[in-house]
């Protein structure tokens, strides 16, 4: 096809191509860099001098979505096109992009050459969904704080009650009046501190050892409900500390694995990845800069979350178990937001994958 086209018609296609506001370039059959326009330029942060003749893998984790995506387009030699796939490296950050691929050329004598489009989705979508989840959860929150105020003065009742009939009861049911004063103060201490989470005052945070937090939750989940299944750890021993509440931070893994384990029949295995990563940054309208390159992974090979539930899952009410309240997972969307992180839930049958990101201890919102 080239050999019809004018010289000057070919250069009045490069020119519009250039003049694209979105990136698109052209890979040989090797995935190397032929041809960028101005805004792929801008994309990658290089001039289309350095890139040419490049690997693209260079610029982008091989086992990316993307590049699954341009080997599916070239065996089959078909336009594909996908939307939301995540790219994040440290020259590029994180962004969130639709893309299209398809053949270029005649395919006897370019072999494999493929026509990239990138149309980058404003990331301030997902932090407008975050503050909506945040939002409901706290209405939420505001509710159980007023059922824990009324709760509180019952169990006021039964621990003077129990305290009186302590002095009148045998040795051996003395043991019991004792157990019920200790649990009545400790569900007092754990109303007492939804109280103040949930009746708007500041969360106080600390640096936090999230290895240290995952592993409680998982020992917990192993001793009880998760026995079935096999839990597989891949720790970056390198990551910082986090500015966390402990006590909050434990409440959302353990629902986030409790789901997964829920999930999950004989067999099953769940993973826990965490990760660092500089690239990991999200900017949104109103929303300040988020740098947030700690990230934990929570994955199980469950049956996956339905397509209708998928996008609202951390809304409050919304659960895809029988009898579920629907409450879990929007407590984890708004005890993340209070951490100054994200939290995303990719799905498919056999692969559940909770994404949360924080940022690390002694950084401030930008």
């Amino acid at each position: 096809m080239d050999d019809i086209i004018s010289p000057d018609l070919q250069l009045e296609a490069t020119h519009i191509l250039a003049s694209l506001p979105n990136p698109v370039f052209l890979l040989d059959g090797a995935d190397r860099f032929v041809f960028l326009n101005h805004a792929a330029e801008m994309f990658f942060d290089s001039s289309a001098a350095m890139l040419t003749g490049s690997e693209l893998s260079q610029q982008i984790p091989a086992d990316s979505s993307l590049m699954a995506l341009l080997a599916r387009a070239r065996s089959q030699m078909a336009s594909v096109a996908d939307q939301g796939i995540e790219l994040a490296s440290p020259r590029i950050g994180m962004k969130l992009l639709n893309v299209q691929i398809a053949p270029f050329g005649d395919r006897s004598a370019h072999e494999g050459r493929m026509l990239v489009t990138f149309q980058e989705r404003a990331l301030a979508e997902r932090l407008r969904g975050q503050s909506l989840f945040h939002g409901a959860a706290r209405s939420i929150s505001a509710m159980a704080a007023l059922l824990a105020h009324e709760v509180k003065n019952p169990l006021a009742g039964i621990k003077g009650a129990a305290q009186l009939l302590q002095a009148d009861l045998s040795p051996e049911n003395q043991e019991f009046a004792r157990m019920i004063v200790e649990e009545t103060n400790r569900v007092t201490a754990l109303l007492d501190r939804m109280e103040g989470i949930a009746g708007g005052g500041q969360v106080t945070l600390s640096p936090v050892n999230i290895h240290e937090v995952l592993d409680h939750c998982l020992r917990i989940a192993s001793a009880s409900y998760g026995a079935h299944m096999t839990v597989r750890r891949r720790y970056d021993p390198s990551l910082p500390p986090v500015d966390g509440h402990r006590d909050l931070l434990i409440q959302a893994f353990l629902n986030i694995i409790k789901n997964a384990f829920e999930a999950t029949e004989n067999k099953s295995e769940l993973t826990v990845i965490t990760s660092y990563s500089r690239g990991r940054r999200l900017s949104g309208a109103g929303a300040g800069r988020l740098h947030v390159p700690i990230q934990v992974e929570v994955i199980d090979n469950g049956p996956g979350i339905t397509p209708e539930l998928r996008d609202n899952i951390f809304d409050p009410f919304v659960s895809g178990k029988p009898g579920g309240s629907g409450l879990g997972l929007a407590l984890v969307a708004s005890v993340v937001a209070d951490h100054g992180g994200l939290v995303e839930v990719d799905s498919a049958p056999g692969r559940t994958v909770f994404r949360i990101n924080f940022p690390p201890a002694g950084q401030e919102v930008s």
